[in-house]
């Protein structure tokens, strides 16, 4: 076994938004210590950080006093701060979440107490005739909230921002290899690669995203397991892309972690819808029919997926069916937007997003982070985490206690 002839600080495996973040946050405090960044692709945010709708959450959605509610909206102040400081673009736009049913109006109202709950100032419930005066074309919709923090940038630019203030400091990044264990040793930190090597350090974090239970420790490995989650977006057409001012979200089904497809005016000015929620049977494979035995023997072994698909087999049917039918897409579009058009909108982009499923079928709905002596593990960081990601970097900071 060849070891690294270098010792350092601290390892990081996965080039992500979080791994870049706590290197960023770990190096702004500690500039002349080493930092090791592990990834397993040829560049920097190639799967999850890199393949999502570009939104800085406002924090609304997420249960008062939970990890994701504390560190979005920790989060949210931290990276406004950052992008300031980085010079890069962003917009605070302001979103509407809106509902075209009656019946939900007592859910909008729990949703706006939910927010103040967690800070958010200025939320407003909306009538039909007051919802046009935000969104002129939202003209579907019965009643709405308006949400004034939500924002959009480009996590992709953040992220090679985020590269460049890292390769000042005293940091190495490699790439195309491929972390096979991670273990603690008598020294610290011993992680086996690919090519029959091995690296040191003195602690761990690891932030790899669908593959994270690969280095979940025996205490939660019969609890929890990864589940990925395909989201495919479609991208609109629009003359002078006026269709929307800002982003448009249907209200939450409350018993699932997923948002819904949603209407998003990008950094760029483009104009973005999605994504859906299909169970990937790849973990890695972006393509409509892509599967590996591997992953799909993980998920039909798993006893939690089978409770998970009898509760909620209507919704993944649904979803299904959507992801296979424009049509269907651009039905949930009308709800939003009933103007939008067939001929508009065509099929862009697809991230895989991982969630954790536990063995009794319930999908996870926070972030969860293990610490094993000199090991940090990331095990379920969802939406928001990319805009948590500092926040999250600092709390993961103080639970190395550096």
């Amino acid at each position: 076994m060849e070891k690294d002839k270098n010792f350092y600080d601290l390892l990081i495996v996965g080039a992500g938004i979080l791994g870049l973040s706590c290197a960023y946050e770990y190096l702004e405090r500690f500039p002349y210590k080493s930092v090791m960044i592990i990834e397993k692709e040829h560049k920097i945010f190639f799967h999850q950080s890199g393949r999502n709708s570009g939104v800085i959450h406002s924090g609304i959605y997420y249960k008062p006093g939970s990890e994701k509610a504390k560190n979005c909206i920790h989060g949210y102040k931290k990276l406004i701060e950052l992008l300031k400081k980085l010079d890069i673009p962003y917009q605070i736009t302001g979103k509407l979440i809106v509902t075209n049913d009656f019946k939900r109006l007592n859910d909008l109202k729990i949703l706006k107490q939910n927010g103040e709950k967690n800070g958010l100032l200025g939320l407003k419930l909306l009538r039909e005739n007051e919802i046009l005066n935000y969104e002129p074309n939202c003209t579907s919709a019965v009643a709405a909230l308006y949400v004034p923090q939500t924002g959009i940038v480009d996590y992709k630019l953040f992220g090679n921002k985020l590269l460049v203030e890292i390769e000042k400091k005293n940091s190495k990044i490699i790439y195309n290899t491929e972390v096979l264990s991670v273990g603690n040793s008598p020294e610290g930190v011993t992680i086996f690669i690919n090519h029959n090597k091995q690296i040191n350090g003195n602690k761990a974090i690891i932030c790899t995203g669908v593959h994270s239970d690969k280095f979940i420790s025996k205490k939660l490995k019969n609890k929890y397991r990864i589940f990925p989650f395909k989201g495919e977006y479609y991208k609109i057409q629009s003359k002078k892309n006026n269709l929307i001012n800002g982003l448009i979200y249907p209200l939450p089904n409350p018993d699932f972690p997923f948002l819904g497809v949603h209407l998003t005016k990008t950094i760029n000015g483009d104009l973005e819808a999605g994504p859906n929620a299909v169970l990937s049977l790849s973990k890695m494979k972006y393509k409509k029919l892509s599967f590996n035995l591997t992953d799909l023997i993980s998920i039909i072994t798993w006893k939690g997926f089978w409770i998970f698909a009898f509760k909620y087999w209507k919704i993944g049917l649904f979803e299904l069916l959507r992801s296979y039918s424009k049509k269907v897409f651009l039905s949930s579009l009308k709800k939003l937007v009933p103007k939008i058009k067939s001929s508009q909108i065509y099929r862009e982009g697809v991230g895989i997003r991982a969630q954790i499923l536990s063995n009794d079928g319930k999908l996870y709905d926070d972030f969860l982070i293990e610490k094993d002596r000199n090991i940090i593990n990331v095990i379920n960081a969802p939406s928001p985490a990319a805009t948590s990601c500092l926040a999250i970097a600092e709390g993961i900071l103080k639970k190395m206690k550096v």
